[in-house]
């Protein structure tokens, strides 16, 4: 019989498991990334270029909504079918997508697809928490957090090959067969997982999540892609409207019994905290790269296929160290509180990124020593801005997976993912506004290729500073941080405990081992 809440996973069934959710993890982080690889071969053979950042667009509005929804469900269902269900509507939507005939289908699609996505990751830990005792699921929550930066190297990777070797449809095909081999695995080996909650779905909430968000998220992407103005009455009456749903919204949230996004958490310290570092950092995981990118593509290199070797490479002196500080920021939490591992963490990454906005059209892309080891140029800040970005995103999601009430960790993951979902969402599209606004500005006298050149190039150190004062931000958001792994039965709230901060006295709580923390 396939296990249930509550009962240890070994040997080849453990691996297995892992290997599923990984899996599932890992095709939707690196989803945004190969397609916005390919959006100019799909422009050009769908022979419409305006709107397609829509394809973009379409899947973070769509995965921004979904993330509350399904760990809601998560929570007063059972999590794997949950888990399973994101999973079969992203592989729905990319077999949609890649049959789409034009446009509008394929942005149709693509909603569809990020509305699956989105409920991957949050209760792909939510299901962690109630596998595995507290001291496992560090380790692998750090595992599978290292997802976003493999994602991050192998996405570029992936979008470019498929398309010179094949049509761009292939990039929403090869989801097909990851996503099935998660589902069989999943159904074989894990049970339903249910959380013994009870409760109603909160439908209201659903929709006034829906219109606010879109009504912003509209209004923005317009102004950024398609030159609507500020003052542009349609763009006034987007917001207008975001903003009355968004009171509607918060009313009703406070006031329902059983909300679709628990608001009331945000009254419990680690969990306010939390969703802080989850916000600000959600602006820079979703527009470091973008940015980056664009950088070394146009400013330093001058664009053309050539570019394209190093910018992928330097995407690698960020995306290896942020994998590498993931994976090891859940083994440092079984040593450290979760404060002493974040804080310095991204203080660390803010300062050193601040080394981002001095920046030039003459930054060399890299000076190594001894023709390994860089020592100089763009890639010098970018090695330990990833590892301590690497180290916060991991213990930031296990402190919320251990320090959240235990019939709502789904609930709580689903909240700092959602707000870190609508950090990336709304910062991203403002930032590329504010970027082209000032590109226009500083090159509005210019005459010369030179003189554009560093107008681009003080534009883009504009972007990346504010990008690391979002980081210190987050890092300020760390001084409400308190608590640990939990090492005791009375300290893990999936145990009926109440968290670190809630034990009196350490002594007297009962000391969990695996027989124990797993149940009978």
């Amino acid at each position: 019989m396939p296990p249930t809440e509550g009962v240890g996973l070994r040997g080849v069934t453990l691996v297995l498991v892992l290997a599923g959710i990984f899996l599932a993890i890992l095709m939707g982080a690196m989803d945004s990334l190969v397609v916005a690889t390919v959006l100019p071969t799909i422009a050009t053979d769908l022979h419409q270029v305006d709107g397609v950042a829509f394809v973009v667009s379409a899947y973070l509005i769509a995965s921004t909504i979904a993330i509350p929804i399904f760990a809601r469900l998560s929570d007063i269902s059972s999590r794997r079918n949950v888990f399973l269900a994101g999973v079969a509507i992203f592989m729905v939507g990319s077999a949609l997508a890649g049959v789409s005939q034009n446009l509008p289908e394929l942005i149709l699609f693509r909603g569809l697809q990020g509305f699956g996505g989105g409920g991957v990751f949050p209760v792909a830990i939510a299901m962690v928490a109630v596998l595995f005792p507290p001291a496992a699921r560090a380790r692998i929550t750090g595992i599978l957090s290292g997802a976003a930066g493999i994602a991050i190297v192998l996405g570029p990777l992936v979008g470019s090959y498929i398309v010179s070797v094949t049509t761009w449809r292939w990039v929403f095909y090869i989801n097909l067969p990851f996503g099935l081999l998660a589902v069989l695995v999943l159904l074989a080996a894990v049970g339903p997982l249910r959380t013994g909650a009870r409760g109603r779905f909160d439908l209201p909430g659903a929709g006034l999540l829906s219109g606010w968000v879109g009504s912003l998220m509209f209004a923005v992407v317009q102004v950024a892609d398609a030159g609507w103005g500020w003052m542009d009455p349609r763009v006034l009456g987007l917001l207008g409207a975001a903003i009355a749903l968004f009171v509607a919204f918060l009313a009703w949230e406070l006031r329902v019994p059983e909300p679709l996004v628990p608001l009331r958490l945000l009254g419990q310290r680690m969990i306010a905290a939390t969703s802080g570092v989850l916000l600000f950092t959600g602006v820079v995981f979703n527009s470091l790269i973008t940015f980056l990118s664009v950088f070394v593509g146009i400013v330093l290199l001058g664009g053309g296929p050539s570019a394209a070797g190093d910018v992928r490479d330097i995407i690698y002196f960020l995306a290896v160290p942020l994998v590498l500080g993931a994976f090891l920021g859940g083994q440092l939490l079984l040593r450290l509180s979760y404060r002493s591992l974040v804080a310095p963490s991204l203080l660390g990454a803010g300062l050193v990124g601040l080394l981002l906005a001095r920046l030039s059209p003459t930054t060399p892309l890299w000076v190594l020593a001894a023709g390994v080891l860089p020592v100089g140029g763009l890639a010098l800040p970018l090695i330990p801005l990833g590892f301590g970005l690497g180290l916060a995103l991991s213990g930031t999601t296990i402190a919320v997976q251990n320090e959240a009430p235990a019939a709502e960790v789904g609930a709580a993951i689903g909240l700092g993912r959602f707000f870190q979902s609508l950090g990336g969402a709304v910062g991203l599209s403002l930032l590329t506004a504010f970027g082209a606004w000032r590109i226009g500005v500083l090159s509005s006298g210019a005459t010369t290729p030179t003189a554009i050149q560093s107008a681009l190039a003080t534009t883009y150190g504009e972007l990346f500073l504010i990008l690391m004062l979002c980081v210190l931000v987050a890092f300020a958001f760390t001084g409400f941080f308190i608590g640990h792994v939990p090492r005791t039965r009375a300290e893990d709230p999936e145990q009926g405990g109440h968290g670190t901060a809630g034990v009196v006295d350490p002594r007297l709580a009962e000391p969990l081992t695996p027989e124990s923390s797993r149940g009978t």
